[in-house]
């Protein structure tokens, strides 16, 4: 009698996951909660940051909202999704004021925690950052369903 494929694989099946999901894993999150520097103080103090604005039609959008503060000097993040770069006042502030529900102030980092920069991204949406180097890392933004949107 034959014996079924499923009672023939079942122990790779239980197996597989076992080997395979700590080679997924990879680096742990490199995106953590702050106490400072607040929201405000990185608004005041933009220039001081390369700051790139992600707004794409709030409401009627399923594109994500943030303001990301990059630490100047050779540290780089590479980003997804379309980022602009904040090159006045009026931008800063118009970037600043189109989250409903902002996050925490969320510092990226780096290897050995090296500093990259601080992010503040609409609540319900998901960022995560992945270390390419000592010098680069990758972040990654992933909107929710926003209401209105098409």
């Amino acid at each position: 009698m034959k014996t079924s494929i499923f009672r023939r694989l079942w122990p790779l099946i239980i197996v597989f996951p076992l080997v395979a999901l700590p080679g997924c894993v990879g680096t742990p999150d490199k995106i953590r909660k702050v106490d400072s520097p607040t929201a405000a103080e990185l608004r005041a103090s933009w220039k001081s940051y390369q700051t790139f604005c992600l707004n794409r039609g709030y409401g009627v959008s399923t594109a994500g909202s943030a303001i990301l503060f990059q630490v100047k000097g050779d540290k780089a993040i590479q980003k997804s999704g379309d980022w602009q770069e904040v090159a006045s006042d009026k931008a800063a502030q118009d970037c600043a004021g189109f989250l409903i529900r902002p996050s925490p102030v969320m510092s990226l980092l780096g290897e050995n925690d090296a500093k990259f920069g601080y992010l503040i991204y609409e609540y319900k949406d998901s960022v995560s950052a992945v270390i390419i180097d000592s010098a680069t890392i990758s972040l990654f933004y992933y909107p929710s369903p926003k209401p209105g949107a098409p």
